[in-house]
């Protein structure tokens, strides 16, 4: 769900960019919602991207809060539409609320995901 329609961009260096430069793009900000990001940068082992992703999303589910944070997400809809197609279910207001929605009722279960 996270690489549909995802625009595709690059580092300076080449690398593919992936949905955890989004996260850090959106969140980076946001008073709060950022600790996730600083302990998934503090895992030396993650090289590249897409493994950054993945542990931030496994972070978010164990700590419940993976609906608050892509909720801060979808709300600041200019970086959203900076890194997403228009097909983009995060960029429907529908869809999007329809994620969160459900994303909100996984909080009831406890995740236990190692780093």
């Amino acid at each position: 769900l996270f690489k549909f329609d995802q625009k595709e961009k690059n580092t300076l260096l080449g690398n593919r960019k992936d949905y955890w430069d989004y996260f850090c793009d959106c969140l980076a900000k946001v008073k709060g919602a950022n600790d996730g990001i600083r302990f998934v940068k503090s895992i030396t082992e993650l090289r590249t991207s897409l493994g950054k992703g993945r542990a931030f999303l496994r972070y978010s589910l164990v700590h419940q809060r993976l609906a608050d944070t892509l909720q801060q997400c979808f709300m600041n809809t200019k970086v959203t539409s900076d890194w997403y197609y228009a097909r983009s279910p995060f960029l429907n207001s529908k869809m999007s609320s329809d994620i969160v929605g459900q994303l909100y009722e996984l909080t009831d279960v406890q995740f236990d995901l190692a780093s």
